[in-house]
């Protein structure tokens, strides 16, 4: 590998994780497509006429296979199953505010459970076209099929997400005050200003992969939602701390016990009321994001 090639990939990597992110809904996932694409990138010993083209063609055909075989997987895994939660960082951001919006609603866990329902093929071709503005021409090329096969999948795939995704509203400063006063009901155990605080249609996905205490089932409807949420608030325990932080692009509720995760919850809200809670609970999928919120001292020779 050139240097050349090794310094295309250090400036392509925080996009391409991005992709692998998205293709996947797991970072732990997504760092090893992007350490198997840097290995394979090992062998090429000439830099390409487009590194960004080559390097973006490696991991998305690499993130569908590990998408497919996550499919496999996820049918035996117990309960719903939820995106592993991304702390929204500097791979997010951008100088555009339309721009740095539509990034942040692609990584929502809204839009990650939906994706789901795509196949593997159909997910690239929807991710690389509507969220990173790839040509059908350029996607062609990186998926070894024609353009006219991937125009057919990317409007499948837009057809079933514009069916099943719900409104995006931008984390802001009412975001979080919405928030605020919903936890601040469930935990006061004021059942009028949590219904209050909840639409109608209101949604509670949980994911604790049987490897933590969760509802088996999606919880649907402002009463049911209500009542699971004051609820869980009666079993937190005594050591248990909360704090707000920004997870997928929206305000959730982070709860631990030192520095071990319990819970995240993210929270997406409409017209001013919670309409959908993301509940993640199973600890596999909560360690990447504890070493994010409480890295380990670096060690002083």
């Amino acid at each position: 590998m050139t240097p050349a090639w090794t310094e295309s990939y250090e400036a392509e990597r925080p996009r391409l994780f991005a992709v692998a992110y998205r293709m996947l809904g797991s970072a732990a996932e997504a760092e090893d497509v992007l350490q198997e694409a840097w290995l394979r990138g090992r062998t090429i010993t000439e830099v390409p006429k487009s590194p960004r083209a080559m390097w973006t063609t490696i991991v998305v055909r690499l993130a569908i296979d590990a998408a497919t075989s996550a499919r496999a997987r996820r049918e035996s895994y117990v309960g719903p199953w939820l995106p592993e939660p991304l702390a929204t960082g500097a791979a997010e951001r951008s100088d555009d505010a339309e721009d740095r919006i539509d990034m942040l609603e692609s990584v929502s866990m809204a839009l990650l459970v939906v994706l789901e329902a795509l196949s593997p093929l159909e997910r690239a071709v929807f991710l690389l076209r509507e969220v990173f503005d790839y040509e059908f021409g350029e996607i062609a090329e990186c998926l070894g099929r024609n353009e006219a096969a991937c125009r057919q999948l990317f409007h499948r795939a837009k057809s079933h997400v514009g069916e099943k995704r719900r409104r995006f509203q931008p984390d802001g400063d009412e975001t979080r005050k919405v928030v605020a006063a919903f936890m601040m009901s469930v935990v006061t155990g004021d059942s009028v200003g949590v219904a209050a605080l909840l639409r109608d249609d209101a949604v509670s996905i949980s994911d604790g992969g049987g490897k933590a205490k969760a509802a088996r089932n999606v919880v649907t409807g402002r009463d049911r939602v209500a009542a699971l949420s004051l609820g869980l608030a009666k079993r937190r325990g005594p050591d248990v701390e909360t704090f707000f932080t920004a997870i997928n692009g929206q305000t959730a509720l982070v709860a631990h016990a030192g520095r071990r995760l319990v819970v995240v919850v993210v929270f997406a809200i409409e017209d001013g009321l919670v309409s959908s809670m993301y509940s993640l609970l199973n600890p596999d999928k909560l360690e990447r994001l504890a070493r994010e919120l409480w890295p380990e001292p670096s060690v002083k020779s």
